[in-house]
């Protein structure tokens, strides 16, 4: 993603911080963008009466919880990968 070499160190760091900043600000987003009209909205009735909208809306909302869900998966491979550096139990043989 950046102009590192890959599996090195900064490269691990800088995407880290790269996923986590885009966490923050996804999490704005969906907080202040998402949360007020699902939270006015959302009544008993809602589903009552399953459509053609409705289940495009349960579609496009699925997806918009997935993105978050890759991008903290990627934060979390990158700390992985920071924590376990240089740590494999290969010989010099192998």
């Amino acid at each position: 993603m950046f102009k590192f070499d890959k599996d090195t160190i900064p490269y691990h760091i800088s995407n880290m911080i790269f996923y986590l900043f885009s966490l923050v600000i996804l999490g704005l987003l969906f907080y202040f963008a998402f949360l007020p009209p699902l939270v006015e909205g959302n009544t008993g009735g809602m589903f009552a009466n399953l459509g053609f909208g409705e289940i495009v809306g349960i579609f496009f909302f699925l997806i918009v919880i997935s993105i978050p869900l890759l991008v903290l998966y990627g934060a979390i491979y990158h700390l992985y990968k920071l924590i376990t550096y240089n740590k494999d139990s290969k010989t010099a043989a192998e």
